[in-house]
């Protein structure tokens, strides 16, 4: 088909809300912003409106069945499997369609009882009374509730059924003024009840019921009552109508009672007093009762279909405030159903939403009155609102009823009655409409919106058609293709684009706005918004656009809007296709659209990306009897964390590898790691393989001692990091060299930044993000989370650097949890969050009551780490401000890094006065000589423990910081005694001091002072 495009001024129809007068489409609701419709079957259809509410801020959005009355389309009342067993619109739609019918649209009915689920008003289907409240009860609702009924044409009517229930036996007549098919209450009377109701009486009470069984003889005569009433003789309830009954049994009964199948229970509870249980019981079997229904409104027994109203709305074409001014909801904002009659006949099955901000705030009974009014209604009740209201319509091509509107509740609530609209037309195969799609669309100028026609016959089935269909803009600005791309014009405004084949057409509104709102922007790959962007040079980022306008979703594409960059920064396509300079740089990108925009800070710089740190091992890498790699744990050897990777090597026979699978990331150039040379004048080297093969990249030659930092090119199209190797050419064939913190970059850059930790807890959840200036992916095995010092399971999303934890069910003790995470670098950092104690273990030592330690302390003592002082059985004590030994500083350090003791305890000590050692520290001690962090002092050529002796500040910070993964924070050192601190231990006091676990008083560190033992409680405490 040859394209054609045509076009049509916006001369007429721009809403006047988009185009920026104060004008309002609706008195009651607001601002009219968007509106659409469907044909749904002959005469019937569904619409719906979203307004502003210049008052609230907020919207509003309606939706309607308009109902034309025909013998095609009929109404038609459904319920749950009982009158007291509900359900949703959807399942009771559900129950009709297994019927065979096809359940055009529908709504929810009137009120009823929570408790109970029986409805408070009147029910009719099928031509049948199947619950009526009674008009002679001094206190139901029978005497004023309102209802909407529907004749066998289908045409509407509002009134007050006010039934009156009559049962005559003995000669005497009773009224019925429980009602029939309610809940029995206490004294209202006698009740008459049915299958209809439930399987039983429901009764939870003494009362008195009588079985009958119903007389299906003479049905249809007329029957002159002695006050000149005209009934006609029925088998089942009928307004104006009179069932015959005989009795067959009966009986007093404490509770509830079966309903039989096809029988009526007449009851009454003791309570209502003798005279109406003594006549009910003067009844025998075979006895006959006639009961009448009658209405002082003849148009309910012509009433086919029928649901109760709690009050009237529209009366006459005016708000009929005073039949609504005792409801105790009506000045309420909320969401609202209700049904209005226009003076051709025509029916609304209504509702507006509520509660729900950014989509409906609801509105009051007095609105919806002047609502329906606006929309034509002369006539008007209300139904159910709130949480009840719903919705619904079968869509052409769909085969079973949908949910339209939101209920308030977020799901459809199960209710007693609905009011649905069903037909039993079959398909006609006569082309009779089309069905546009997307029905209503809201759209920013310029963009497009792909239209497609779907054939429907007169019946509103879809069908199969040869006819060509024309595209055209029927009203408004706008373009359309001859293949439904429609792409909406320059100005604000409605326009209805059309499908037709002939005379046969169908339509769909797009709101069209020039000027949103707001204007947001997210990445394409990931969906995440954007407000601000971290780029690497020449990297490309997929950005899209969207905007709104009064809440409300605006579609577009990208090229909808304006984008530009600063230039410094890179370039951005008319796509939102931005690409990154090639160098490091900052600036922003512009987004507008209509005279609306918004600015996104841009940096574009260097990134790295952690490959392999070593803290798991090895397993990346194989040996050979010629190169070997293994874990590596002493502290000399390691440049950052606990370990690295020893390299042990003999190229006698030429070169050597371990060789690796390490993937490397897409844009990464650069290739770093830490080497620990061994003046061999052998050459380190690394492989890559990609597209082109593998090739061997010198890294350096090892002529040095030490820890260097190496940096070398990735080969372009290397996607694999596949060996670490050495070549021959030195002074020795053999060596061992240590590997640390490899990772790649996306340019040469040096990282000695810390990443930023935020952690966050919820009773037993724990979740907590990790940030860095450079590392832009960060694996979960950079990431711990510890549990007073033990590591626990997490849950790592590496491409949001997030994490989630499940801790243990708390048992009134303290516990502290830390999240330690690492760059590609190497450079660590740490953050705590503390689970408070109950009072029981807020302060154990009866030494620390009020004390600034007794936090830390307890803490220690509950994590059994220490047991205080004193003997076994005795009051349980700290000592707090008392000086800590050196061999009481051991042995508690050993324990609260949980050390195997064990493991050491073939350990020799090779200290002069290890003797004098208190034996219940020896192992600890053991454990912490043999790890390394405890050596001792020398003095006349012989090593000491002076496991008695006090301990300095500075030693305690030495042997932690040794206990310490390398990479935190080594700031300068500010206090004023600085110069104080050893040049052997400056390392572990900067890193103790970045770490926030030494402060220093009064600006001092005092590190040659003596340390008490609540001090240490407090470092331990603060390193957990």
């Amino acid at each position: 088909m040859t394209k054609r495009m045509k076009r049509a001024a916006a001369a007429f129809l721009a809403l006047t809300m988009l185009t920026g007068t104060a004008a309002s489409a609706s008195d009651a609701l607001g601002h009219d912003i968007h509106s659409g419709g469907v044909g749904l079957a002959p005469g019937t259809g569904v619409d719906f409106d979203i307004f502003w509410s210049d008052t609230y801020s907020d919207l509003r959005t309606e939706n309607y069945l308009s109902y034309a009355p025909s013998r095609d389309v009929i109404p038609t009342m459904a319920y749950g499997w009982y009158l007291t067993s509900r359900d949703t619109l959807t399942g009771m739609a559900k129950r009709l369609e297994d019927q065979g019918k096809r359940v055009v649209g529908g709504i929810n009915g009137g009120y009823y009882s929570f408790s109970t689920g029986a409805p408070d008003g009147i029910v009719i289907s099928d031509g049948v009374l199947r619950s009526a409240p009674s008009a002679d009860s001094a206190s139901g609702s029978g005497g004023w509730y309102w209802g909407i009924g529907f004749q066998e044409d289908g045409s509407a009517f509002i009134g007050q059924p006010k039934i009156s229930i009559r049962a005559t036996f003995h000669g005497a007549a009773h009224s019925v003024t429980g009602g029939l098919n309610k809940v029995r209450g206490e004294t209202n009377g006698y009740v008459l009840l049915n299958s209809d109701f439930a399987t039983t009486t429901q009764n939870t009470s003494p009362g008195v019921d009588v079985i009958l069984t119903p007389v299906t003889t003479n049905v249809g005569q007329t029957v002159a009552r002695e006050d000149g009433i005209q009934l006609t003789q029925s088998d089942a309830p009928t307004v104006m109508g009179r069932m015959s009954f005989t009795v067959d049994k009966v009986q007093d009964s404490s509770s509830a009672i079966a309903i039989p199948a096809g029988k009526y229970v007449l009851t009454v509870n003791n309570k209502s007093g003798a005279a109406s249980t003594s006549a009910l019981k003067a009844l025998s079997p075979g006895d006959t009762v006639d009961i009448d229904f009658t209405s002082p409104d003849s148009r309910w027994a012509d009433a086919v279909e029928a649901t109760g109203a709690p009050s009237r709305l529209v009366k006459d074409g005016a708000v009929d405030s005073a039949s609504f001014s005792g409801d105790s909801n009506a000045k309420t904002r909320r969401a609202r159903t209700a049904i209005g009659i226009k003076p051709d006949g025509t029916v609304l099955f209504y509702t507006i939403d509520g509660e729900q901000s950014g989509y409906s705030v609801g509105c009051t009974l007095q609105q919806v009155a002047m609502r329906l009014i606006e929309l034509g209604c002369t006539e008007a009740v209300a139904l159910d609102g709130g949480g009840s209201t719903t919705l619904g319509a079968t869509y052409p091509g769909q085969s079973t009823l949908g949910v339209v509107n939101k209920p308030s509740g977020g799901s459809q609530r199960s209710n007693s009655t609905a009011l649905f609209l069903t037909t039993t037309l079959s398909a006609t195969g006569t082309l009779g409409s089309y069905y546009v799609k997307p029905s209503d669309a809201m759209v920013l100028s310029g963009s497009s919106v792909q239209l497609s026609a779907t054939p429907l016959d007169t019946a509103y089935y879809p069908m199969t058609s040869s006819e060509p269909v024309d595209w055209y803009i029927q009203n408004g600005d706008g373009i359309v293709t001859a293949d439904g791309l429609f792409t909406a014009g320059s100005e604000s405004g409605t326009t209805q684009v059309t499908a037709a084949s002939g005379k046969v057409s169908g339509t769909t509104t797009m709101t069209v706005v020039k000027t949103p709102q707001t204007i947001t922007v997210s990445n394409a790959a990931t969906g995440k918004t954007v407000t601000s962007l971290d780029a690497a040079p020449k990297q490309q980022v997929d950005l899209k656009a969207s905007a709104t306008y009064r809440k409300l979703a605006l579609v577009s594409q990208d090229t909808s809007y304006t984008w530009t960059c600063t230039p410094a920064v890179g370039t951005i396509d008319p796509n939102g296709v931005f690409t990154a300079a090639s160098s490091a740089a900052s600036g922003s990108i512009t987004v507008s659209a209509g005279g609306k925009s918004i600015s996104i800070p841009v940096s574009i710089a260097g990134h790295t990306r952690g490959l392999e740190n070593f803290e798991e091992g090895v397993s990346a890498f194989s040996s050979t009897s010629s190169a070997s790699l293994s874990v590596e744990t002493a502290q000399s050897y390691v440049k950052y964390g606990r370990q690295s990777a020893r390299l042990t090597y003999d190229v006698s026979s030429g070169s050597v590898r371990v060789d690796s699978a390490l993937e490397l990331a897409d844009g990464e150039t650069q290739l770093s790691l830490w080497v620990y040379g061994d003046r061999s004048g052998n050459v380190l080297s690394a492989q890559f393989t990609g597209s082109d093969g593998e090739q061997s990249v010198p890294l350096t030659a090892l002529d040095f001692s030490g820890w260097k930092a190496v940096s070398v090119p990735i080969p372009a199209g290397a996607s694999t990091l596949s060996g670490i190797g050495v070549t021959g050419g030195g002074s020795t064939p053999t060596g061992t060299v240590w590997l640390d913190q490899l990772a790649t970059a996306n340019q040469q850059v040096t990282d000695t930044t810390a990443p930023t930790v935020t952690v966050k807890r919820s009773g037993t959840q724990l979740t907590a993000s990790v940030s860095d200036n450079l590392t832009k992916y960060v694996p979960a095995s950079y990431v711990t989370v510890t549990y007073d010092g033990k590591a626990i399971d997490k849950t790592w999303n590496a491409g949001t650097a997030s994490l989630t934890a499940t801790l243990p069910a708390s048992e009134g003790k303290a516990h502290r949890i830390t999240v330690t995470a690492s760059d590609a670098a190497g450079n660590l950092a740490r953050s705590s969050v503390d689970i408070a104690p109950d009072a029981d273990y807020a302060n154990v030592f009866a030494d620390m009551d009020g004390h600034w330690g007794a936090k830390a302390a307890s803490y220690l003592y509950t994590s059994g780490v220490t047991s205080g002082t004193g003997e076994a059985g005795s009051t349980l004590t700290y000592a707090p401000d008392r000086n800590i030994t050196r061999g009481e500083f051991f042995a508690l350090t050993a324990r609260w890094l949980g050390l195997d003791l064990d493991q050491y305890a073939g350990t020799a000590l090779p200290f002069a006065d290890a003797d004098q050692a208190p034996a219940w520290a020896l192992p600890e001690i053991r454990a912490m000589y043999a790890l390394g962090i405890l050596s001792g002092s020398e003095s006349g050529g012989k090593l000491y423990l002076n496991a008695g002796a006090n301990i300095s500040r500075v030693e305690v910070m030495t042997i932690l910081g040794r206990t310490q993964a390398k990479g935190y924070p080594t700031p300068a050192l500010t206090a004023s005694d600085a110069s104080s601190v050893p040049a052997w231990a400056a390392d572990y006091v900067r890193s103790l001091v970045g770490q926030g676990v030494v402060s220093g008083y009064g600006g001092k560190i005092s590190p040659n002072k003596t340390i008490t033992r609540a001090e240490v409680a407090a470092m331990l405490y603060a390193m957990d």
